[in-house]
């Protein structure tokens, strides 16, 4: 592969790392193929052999190749064995998953919430309550929109008692924020979501877990119609 066209890398690990997984998205690697020797792959780079073990290893952990004591390193599809860590990845090697990337995002998030929420509130709504306690001081930005959303969301999980939520929220944190951050640049999204909040807070108030059910189920209706006209026009730096 000719290194011209590779990814902007300044140190020789991330020179290394940038060179496979190129590699490996524009098929020059094949999936289920096997890497080049480890000697022969560091001349190829210009990388010492032990800057290249160093990120095989780190490339094995995000699930890009797998690699056996003994055996030639193998090329993964990542699609089933990576996990959300390398979404920013996938996105600067190829910007036009990013509607594709957002939707599943915006949805994965939606859908357990939808599950998760009212029962948060049925199980503990003096808690749940709590959660809105800096709502009337929210900036009307899309970053304190943005911030304010994802607390929300992650709070909630361990008032329901499903950590394990938590911890996939934590797992595209930042992406969350940047995808967040665009809808909220809308006012009309603000303003949407601000009469979500609130209603949420009311459901909470009362204990009414049936009604929390029945806002995000309009709430996803009604920022469904933004999102579509959002992904529609995409800014060309999103993302950058």
């Amino acid at each position: 592969m000719n290194k011209s066209g590779i990814l902007k890398a300044q140190s020789p690990a991330a020179l290394a790392e940038e060179y496979i997984v190129k590699s490996i998205w524009n098929n020059h690697f094949a999936i289920g193929s096997e890497l080049p020797a480890e000697r022969e792959l560091a001349d190829i780079i210009g990388v010492t052999r032990t800057t290249l073990r160093e990120v095989l290893q780190r490339l094995s952990r995000d699930g890009w190749l797998s690699i056996q004591h003994g055996k030639a390193t193998r090329v993964n599809n990542i699609w089933e064995t990576a996990g959300p860590r390398i979404i920013e990845t996938l996105i600067r090697l190829d910007t036009s998953i990013i509607p594709m990337v957002i939707t599943n995002v915006v949805s994965l998030r939606t859908r357990m919430a939808e599950y998760y929420i009212p029962e948060a509130i049925k199980l503990d709504s003096k808690a749940s309550l709590l959660i809105f306690d800096g709502l009337k001081d929210l900036e009307d930005t899309a970053e304190s929109f943005a911030k304010f959303d994802y607390n929300l969301y992650r709070r909630f999980t361990f008032i329901a008692d499903k950590p394990v939520y938590g911890l996939i929220l934590n797992s595209f944190k930042d992406l969350y924020h940047q995808v967040a951050s665009l809808f909220f640049s809308d006012p009309a999204a603000r303003k949407l979501t601000l009469d979500f909040y609130r209603a949420l807070q009311s459901a909470s108030q009362i204990g009414d877990y049936e009604r929390a059910s029945e806002c995000m189920i309009n709430n996803r209706y009604n920022s469904t119609k933004i999102w579509t006209q959002m992904l529609s026009n995409l800014p060309s730096d999103f993302m950058e």
